[in-house]
């Protein structure tokens, strides 16, 4: 896990409670920015500026009350327990990012992402999150790629 924590580029995961002191000591020593959020108490424990505001209380109940479903159903198989909380996390960034496909366009024989359009259709609630996530390099890169490719996998 410590390796997707730390990992360069910008990731959504999530940890139990009981890994967190492990995950703490490791980010301790890190110099890039890192959010951590705590779903239990709907707070940021780190941020750097106006991050309290991006993730909308309506998301972060969704995720919260998924996670606390969950928790009546793990069967302590560690890879069949992660896969599904990944699952979770992966859903909501589906909800929020999956209909960008729609919005792929050709420019000069490259599909591109036509931004305002996509942002336009994303929900109200999600925009300024949506808005943060499309400008950063990681998901244009993803976007390009999946241009390229032509399709997107399904999560359902």
């Amino acid at each position: 896990m410590i390796e997707v924590v730390t990992a360069p580029t910008p990731y959504l995961i999530g940890a139990m409670t009981e890994d967190l002191p492990a995950v703490q000591r490791e980010l301790e020593e890190d110099t890039e920015p890192l959010l951590h959020f705590d779903l239990d108490t709907a707070s940021f424990v780190r941020s750097y500026g106006d991050e309290a505001t991006l993730l909308p209380p309506k998301s972060i109940s969704m995720i919260h009350t998924e996670l606390r479903a969950l928790i009546c159903t793990l069967q302590q198989d560690v890879q069949a327990d992660n896969t599904a909380i990944c699952h979770v996390f992966l859903t909501f960034m589906y909800k929020l990012l999956g209909h960008f496909k729609d919005h792929m366009m050709d420019y000069q024989g490259v599909r591109e992402l036509d931004t305002e359009p996509y942002l336009r259709a994303t929900r109200r609630y999600l925009r300024p999150l949506a808005e943060r996530i499309s400008e950063t390099q990681s998901f244009g890169m993803f976007a390009v790629n999946i241009g390229r490719q032509g399709t997107v996998t399904s999560l359902k």
